[in-house]
């Protein structure tokens, strides 16, 4: 950056979509010459932004995202097992469809560091801990575990073991750990791109339209279903940090169509689709952003107020 404007990301949680999405985001904000001061991530937004702060170059990750299968992150055991895990055991050893160590060694190879403290940017995961059932912000140690456990989503995916603790995905609390960096790294601006599911409601599976497995939209239904404060259901919005910090927070909720778990088809046109919204959003403010967030105080909505009818 051309001058001492710090700023810095939180990618939402949004499944494979969202994997897509925030790299589609990224990609923008590489075109705009954003250079990021730290980075925040939850599930997806974790997984892509670890691999980006850690120096992996961006246009590598894309190459290895359009060749990306279900199989590399997505390797459940046979239904046999599970319904011997749920009833002929009632329950015991039942904890998740699939293993990790798929997804762990996928996340591994697109590394470019082993650990949080060797990121070219400072980073930050949220997980949930299992032990506290409390928010668990991953900011040291080995990035893998760590990545894959913010991005292991109960019942589909067993828990992550971490020094003895066990750790799910950080979307069964928060969809977006803004205030894993805000704060912490004296940032100007926080740039929040979520892509997390609407809550449709598990009456959306009984549809002849719904392609996705009802497990799933289970789930979708349980961890969505409430909005984060910092949303207005707006394309974008701005807010101040809550905390009392001098951050402008950003907060870009593209309309994105689904991708049902764990499909990658469609995922590059979703990632196209991010990309242009992303880039119409932010081009009109981006010279504000960066040289002057303040002049945009304008647009900030006070704490409570959902919509921007009153700047439309």
């Amino acid at each position: 950056m051309a001058n001492s404007i710090r700023i810095g990301a939180v990618l939402s949680t949004g499944g494979v979509r969202g994997v897509f999405a925030h790299t589609g985001f990224l990609q923008v904000l590489a075109s705009l010459e954003v250079e990021l001061a730290a980075i925040g991530g939850c599930s997806a937004g974790s997984f892509v932004g670890g691999i980006y702060a850690s120096g992996t170059p961006l246009q590598q990750w894309v190459e290895t995202l359009h060749g990306m299968r279900p199989e590399d992150f997505w390797q459940p055991g046979s239904w046999g097992d599970a319904i011997w895990g749920l009833l002929a055991t009632r329950g015991h050893g039942f904890v998740g469809l699939s293993e990790t160590a798929a997804a762990m060694s996928f996340c591994r190879r697109q590394l470019a560091v082993e650990r949080f403290e060797q990121c070219r940017i400072p980073f930050h995961a949220l997980a949930t801990s299992l032990t506290t059932g409390r928010k668990a912000f991953f900011s040291s140690g080995e990035l893998a575990p760590r990545i894959t456990a913010s991005s292991s989503i109960p019942l589909l995916y067993r828990p992550v073991e971490i020094e003895g603790e066990f750790y799910c995905d950080g979307g069964v609390i928060d969809l977006g750990p803004n205030d894993s960096i805000c704060c912490q790294h004296q940032l100007d601006v926080l740039l929040v791109h979520h892509v997390a599911a609407r809550n449709r409601g598990f009456p959306a599976a009984q549809g002849t339209g719904s392609s996705s497995w009802p497990v799933v939209e289970i789930l979708e239904t349980l961890l969505f279903r409430t909005r984060p404060w910092y949303l207005a259901d707006e394309p974008i919005t701005f807010r101040n940090c809550p905390c009392g910090c001098r951050a402008l927070i950003v907060v870009l909720e593209p309309e994105l169509p689904e991708l049902p778990w764990p499909q990658t088809e469609h995922g590059v046109a979703i990632q196209a689709l991010a990309m242009e919204q992303a880039s119409e959003l932010l081009s009109p403010y981006i010279t504000a952003l960066l040289e002057d967030p303040g002049s945009l105080q304008h647009l900030v909505l006070p704490l409570g107020v959902r919509r921007m009818d009153s700047h439309r």
